[in-house]
């Protein structure tokens, strides 16, 4: 399955729409960044200090990697589904959580 940048852009901006919105004051400090792919292969990367250091230095990134979605969706279904999974995965880092704690 193949998008244009600004579909699977559009795709992503659907999710964090979907993220509750208590939660939006501790993503204050997280920019969310879409690349077209990943040398590890990866779904999505965190990076950064947590929710609890919110506002202390750099941003907080989360990157979600087009190519990868693309290559594990068969459908559009699929690839919506996937890229709320990789957003919740990576926000639950940004929240502290090992991957053993994250529901995916």
């Amino acid at each position: 399955m193949r998008l244009s940048m600004k579909e699977f852009e559009e795709l992503v901006e659907m999710a964090l729409d979907g993220i509750p919105q208590q939660f939006l004051p501790y993503l204050e400090n997280t920019v969310f960044i879409v690349e077209e792919s990943s040398t590890e292969g990866l779904m999505g990367l965190y990076q950064g200090a947590g929710a609890l250091h919110a506002g202390e230095g750099l941003p907080d990134r989360i990157t979600l990697y087009k190519r990868s979605h693309e290559r594990s969706s068969t459908n559009m279904k699929d690839l919506v589904e996937e890229i709320r999974r990789t957003i919740l995965h990576e926000v639950g880092h940004h929240f502290g959580m090992d991957e053993d704690d994250l529901p995916y």
